[in-house]
């Protein structure tokens, strides 16, 4: 796996977050490989949690839009472009809320 691989999807949104924010200059190409690395792994990671389909089925299909257009130009990414990240960040926040058990990944590694 990847270094920035998340461990959940809270990590996924608050990984894509703070690389966006971290600095406008989207010719690095590290960092803009690894946004479209994480914009990519959005409906994989959902799919991985205990949302039902119907939860993570819209996270898939919007990250595979916003991913597509990231990829379409080799442009730095434009304001649109990050305001389409951000909404995707917003969904993936949402989506968290709906997940059944919480908590069960933290049983996992808090015992």
């Amino acid at each position: 796996m990847s270094s920035h691989w998340p461990e959940d999807l809270a990590d996924l949104s608050s990984k894509l977050r703070s690389r966006i924010s971290a600095n406008n200059d989207f010719s690095d190409e590290q960092l803009r490989h690894e946004i479209e690395d994480l914009v990519e792994w959005v409906g994989e990671v959902a799919a991985d949690t205990n949302l039902s389909e119907a939860d993570w089925i819209p996270l898939h299909e919007s990250s595979q839009a916003v991913s597509a257009n990231l990829k379409a130009t080799n442009e730095p990414f434009s304001n649109d472009d990050l305001q389409q990240i951000e909404s995707l960040c917003q969904l993936i926040d949402e989506s968290i809320s709906k997940i059944p058990d919480q908590l069960a990944s933290l049983k996992a590694t808090g015992s």
